[in-house]
């Protein structure tokens, strides 16, 4: 019955063991896991702050560029040179309300 009873208390100390080492490698690889996912998170957000930045710098170079394209003498400067238009004359508006006559003349002085 001795012998019983130790071959009993082995195996309860076996199993028990087995037990808390199959927990601590489960713990660990939890914690592998997590670690990796962090890292891996991180990583993500850096590649997006830097490719804020550089949507935020071609942004402000696509404004200043478009201010610079549209200056009003910019503009007359390719009308004239290039499409060959010109400024119109100044011409009179003639408008007949209930049979009055209303004459407006736009002069460009």
């Amino acid at each position: 019955m001795a012998a019983s009873k130790k071959t009993s208390d082995d195996m309860f100390f076996t199993m028990s063991f087995m037990v808390v080492v199959a927990l601590l490698i489960g713990l660990f690889l939890g914690y592998l896991w997590v670690h990796n996912a962090v890292t891996k998170t991180i990583k993500e957000n850096m590649a997006l702050r830097k490719l804020e930045q550089q949507l935020d710098n071609q942004n402000r170079e696509l404004r200043s560029e478009l201010t610079n394209l549209s200056r009003g003498d910019r503009i007359k400067r390719i009308a004239r040179t290039e499409l060959g238009m010109v400024t119109p004359e100044p011409e009179s508006l003639v408008v007949f309300i209930d049979g009055e006559f209303y004459e407006s003349k736009r002069l460009n002085q």
